[in-house]
């Protein structure tokens, strides 16, 4: 058993600071995490992978509150941001319009 913890400490300690908030964002689905991860790495070889895994989460739930949350913790830089914000305006404001 010790064994197993030294060897999972020691792996653990091989790993980036972005790599660790990148796990941490996801274990926690946390927006608060993301929009965090965002401002501390943004030139992080995360942050393309982490932006496609939020955009997948509100693709699954589909609600406005989700594309809500994720448009305040997306980069506004992001290619993907654009994408987001026209279907979120197309999806709900202009369903609340009608």
């Amino acid at each position: 058993i010790f064994i197993t913890i030294g060897l999972s400490l020691i792996l653990s300690c091989n790993k980036s600071p972005d790599q660790k908030a990148y796990e941490e964002v996801l274990a926690t689905m946390s927006m608060d995490k993301a929009k965090k991860f965002f401002d501390s790495y943004p030139k992080s070889r995360y942050r393309d992978r982490l932006v496609t895994t939020i955009i997948e989460w509100c693709r699954q739930e589909k609600t406005e509150q989700c594309y809500t949350m994720i448009l305040d913790a997306l980069p506004k830089d992001h290619p993907q941001y654009i994408e987001v914000f026209n279907f979120y305006e197309n999806q709900f404001k202009g369903k609340k319009r009608n």
